[in-house]
């Protein structure tokens, strides 16, 4: 499991190794900078020039300090600062006051004429401009310095290594504050800060490595953490176990209300994604007219139709809920009338502690319901959303670029108002639980941007948590293992040509987890 922490728990955390570790600052700048060193010596010549782009703050002053040490190893190293003399921190500027002694040429923004000449001189640019308390947005000569090196480095004169997080990204929602640097690799600190997964902060990092500086994991302010990623030994831990004498019934019974009458592939998709991880039996409660196509492309699945046409009272419900151990509903399901009064029904009559996975149609109703919405809410945590950022901007009635702009933010609220968990789909998909719990999802691919793909991931939390799991365990394995099917298909197909199918055609499980 890889921890994330927000940036200013980093800043916390900084400031303990000061205050309660009487660790000096400049000691953990030194160690910083020595982690770029060693990746610069791993990337670079001698023969090469390094221009240092430095700031005032201490992402500044881990620059000035890696310039020292590639020039004491016999590099070709130059320094443009950026920044502010005066409003420079005092482990900065002990870093800057010992280039002088080391011959280091440092140039300044009163000889920014000569910046695109330098420039165009390296072979490797070092952003250490701003770092990731950057708050406000960039305007005036370090705006046209960042869009200078933009420029140059998308022509392939040089290549470009940021120290923590690009310069301009906010450390915390990946938004771009005015323009950002866009790197070739970033090297972080300690933890993962989410301005390097979120988009477009992930897409401006290039390849990130976090390197250990000496900083406990177990301080307070690290040791409070509740953002995550899983990795796959961690998915394969949280998996519900197999056992060598077993029937379906141990692996549970997952009630699918999907389909309409030409919306069978969704139920279709959902139901086989569901087998796909492990559940023991599916019933797919679908209109009769889309009866005979579900026999005939997924014969596992029982079918119980009604007539969406002549829609009964459901009287039918609660024995079938009886029988199941978590319910799926949404998938191709439409929003005719029959629909409302089907998914009314489901969550009257399903136990409290039954888990609901509510996707597609049943989110649009969730949205339009208040009636729903009060059913929703009284089920707590066993409930899981999973919305794509149109369906999300309906049940927050607010944009999707506002949902874009802070997707942490939109995940926690899905979570606080409907009081359950959430699976914000987007290319990184966030997992919220009410209890403040936050997953990043590491798989995946934009080949996965196809129809059906959110119709697969329903069927795949629905059957994670008819095993049992728990919903909120279930939609982070759930996640993981569908992005990580989408890889294979796309290792086998191409994103172009990848569909929905070829994602259920690589859920193996032992495989997805390492274990074959």
């Amino acid at each position: 499991m890889k921890w994330i922490s927000l940036t200013e728990d980093i800043r916390q955390a900084d400031r303990y190794m000061t205050s309660e570790l009487k660790v000096p600052g400049i000691l953990l700048m030194e160690a910083a900078a020595s982690k770029v060193a060693d990746r610069l010596k791993q990337v670079c010549t001698k023969e090469d020039d390094i221009l240092f782009l430095c700031g005032s703050g201490g992402n500044g002053g881990d620059g000035f300090a890696c310039a020292r040490m590639m020039k004491s190893a016999g590099y070709q190293v130059r320094v443009f600062f950026a920044g502010e003399k005066d409003r420079m921190s005092d482990d900065a500027r002990t870093n800057y006051e010992m280039l002088a002694g080391y011959q280091i040429s440092v140039l300044t923004m009163s000889q920014a004429s000569v910046f695109n000449h330098l420039a165009s001189e390296s072979e490797w640019v070092v952003d250490a401009l701003f770092g990731t308390g950057l708050d406000r947005e960039i305007y005036g000569m370090n705006a046209q310095i960042i869009t200078s090196v933009n420029e140059l480095h998308s022509k392939g004169i040089f290549k470009v290594l940021s120290i923590d997080i690009p310069s301009g990204i906010n450390g915390d929602t990946g938004k771009v504050m005015g323009c950002a640097i866009e790197a070739d690799e970033t090297v972080s600190f300690c933890r993962f800060k989410p301005g390097l997964l979120l988009y477009p902060g992930k897409d401006h990092a290039g390849h990130i490595q976090i390197k250990d500086i000496g900083i406990p994991q177990s301080i307070p302010p690290l040791a409070k953490s509740r953002h995550f990623m899983l990795e796959k030994e961690d998915v394969a831990w949280l998996l519900p176990p197999r056992h060598s004498r077993s029937h379906k019934g141990l692996y549970g019974h997952l009630l699918v209300a999907a389909g309409s009458t030409n919306m069978s592939g969704a139920a279709i998709m959902a139901c086989e994604s569901a087998y796909r991880v492990g559940t023991g039996l599916i019933e797919a409660l679908l209109p009769e007219s889309i009866r005979e196509v579900m026999q005939i492309k997924l014969p596992e699945a029982i079918v119980c139709p009604y007539s969406d046409r002549d829609f009964p009272a459901l009287s039918f419900l609660p024995f079938v809920l009886g029988k199941s151990s978590a319910v799926l509903i949404g998938p191709g399901l439409g929003q005719e009338l029959h629909a409302f009064t089907l998914m009314k029904h489901l969550l009257e009559h399903a136990r409290l502690d039954m888990p609901v996975v509510l996707d597609a149609d049943a989110l649009n109703i969730l949205a339009k319901d208040e009636q729903v919405r009060d059913l929703v809410r009284k089920r707590g945590d066993c409930t899981v959303l999973t919305p794509h950022l149109g369906e999300a901007s309906r049940l927050l009635s607010t944009s999707i670029q506002d949902i874009m702009s802070d997707p942490i933010h939109a995940a926690k609220e899905l979570s606080r108002i409907y009081g359950c968990i959430a699976v914000l789909k987007d290319a990184m998909t966030l997992v919220s639980s009410p209890d403040g719990r936050i997953f990043y999802n590491s798989t995946g691919n934009n080949g996965m941007s196809t129809a059906g793909s959110g119709d697969v991931l329903a069927g795949m939390i629905g059957g994670l948590v008819a095993q049992g799991m728990h919903p909120f365990e279930a939609a982070c394995c759930g996640v993981y293992l569908h992005g990580a099917a989408g890889d294979l298909a796309k290792d086998e197909k191409g994103a172009y040509a990848m569909t929905a199918r070829d994602i259920i055609s690589h859920i193996q499980i032992e495989k997805l987890c390492g274990q074959l």
